[in-house]
């Protein structure tokens, strides 16, 4: 109702601060309710094997909605105006959302919700650098204690790296993702094709959040994160050489590998926070992790657009993706997988 209410409201919109109660307060009240915690913590019930896997599939969904809202939205625009395609969207979602919502999100019965949890198979020994690195990245975590709390959690080393990982990741994404289709308009691309070059980039990820689960599942939570991070930095690297080589190709390559990375990093921090901090208060400790996300994606937006008026271009602020890519990869090593 509130993510349908912030489009809906949108629509009638004449002073700033109306766009910033509808889409700042009531839009993310929204989003926030149907976003990544909710989604996260009922999935980490119902699964406990290939976790993942399964919530990456489940998290494919925002990268298909991406992939057809940003081209819709533009069409709607062009034919009908701002106004009558932002009231055409809030309806949308209201008749799609609450449906799926009300029959759908349903809690796991007691007694799957009580159900023992495997923990991944440890793995087994072998030699050369190569399986050193798999080692270290996917060994079994330490069996969490029986319902720990948010405040036992607070006190790891694991919480914290995790929740640097969420803070950084957003700042790596949103100052390209949120800008992207202003600097390809910038270049001369036509609005129409930097809208469908965004929604393809979406599409990819609906591709790459299930991929990257799957490796999290395999191979661990570090190295599929890492492979990730490099998918997003690769790409914002592919935006910028848009500057020097103008061409569709390099928006081609940009939106295959920044798409293949754009949010993979989500399933793989919920199913390595599930694993350690499992339990009754899952919800509450997840909650405080995506406070670091929430704050990340604040930030970023704003840094890429202020980056731009200081200095008349999007380059540092592209290139910083790769530096938050990097310190952000690590802090999923300071969080691996360790052995009992």
């Amino acid at each position: 109702m509130l993510l349908a209410s912030a489009s809906l409201l949108g629509a009638t919109v004449h002073a700033p601060w109306q766009l910033y109660l509808y889409t700042g307060v009531l839009g993310a009240m929204g989003i926030a309710a149907l976003g990544w915690v909710p989604m996260g913590v009922l999935i980490s019930r119902w699964f406990s094997e290939r976790r993942g896997r399964a919530i990456g599939i489940a998290f494919s969904g925002m990268g298909v909605g991406i992939f057809v809202i940003g081209p819709l939205a533009q069409w709607l625009i062009a034919e009908v105006g701002w106004r009558a395609a932002s009231a055409t969207l809030g309806a949308g979602a209201l008749l799609i959302l609450l449906p799926l919502v009300w029959v759908g999100a349903q809690e796991p019965d007691a007694r799957a919700e009580g159900a023992p949890r495997a923990l991944p198979a440890a793995p087994t020994a072998r030699t050369g650098p190569a399986h050193r690195v798999l080692a270290w990245s996917r060994e079994a975590p330490r069996p969490p204690a029986a319902d720990p709390t948010l405040r036992a959690a607070l006190r790891t080393r694991d919480f914290w790296a995790l929740w640097a990982a969420y803070f950084l990741t957003p700042l790596a994404v949103f100052p390209v993702a949120t800008h992207q289709v202003a600097f390809a308009i910038d270049l001369g691309f036509a609005p129409m094709l930097a809208a469908t070059v965004f929604g393809f980039m979406g599409l990819m990820s609906s591709l790459g959040r299930p991929a990257f689960g799957v490796a999290a599942d395999r191979f661990g939570g570090p190295l599929a994160a890492t492979v990730s991070f490099g998918c997003t930095a690769g790409g914002a690297l592919a935006l910028l050489a848009l500057e020097t080589s103008p061409g569709g190709g390099w928006l081609v390559v940009y939106a295959v590998l920044f798409g293949l990375g754009f949010g993979a990093r989500g399933p793989i921090i919920t199913a390595m926070a599930s694993d350690r901090f499992g339990g009754r208060r899952f919800g509450a400790i997840y909650g405080a992790l995506n406070l670091a996300n929430g704050i990340g994606a604040a930030v970023g937006p704003w840094f890429g657009g202020a980056v731009h008026d200081a200095s008349g271009s999007y380059r540092i602020a592209f290139l910083s993706s790769v530096l938050f890519s990097a310190l952000a990869s690590a802090c999923f090593w300071v969080a691996r997988r360790r052995a009992p």
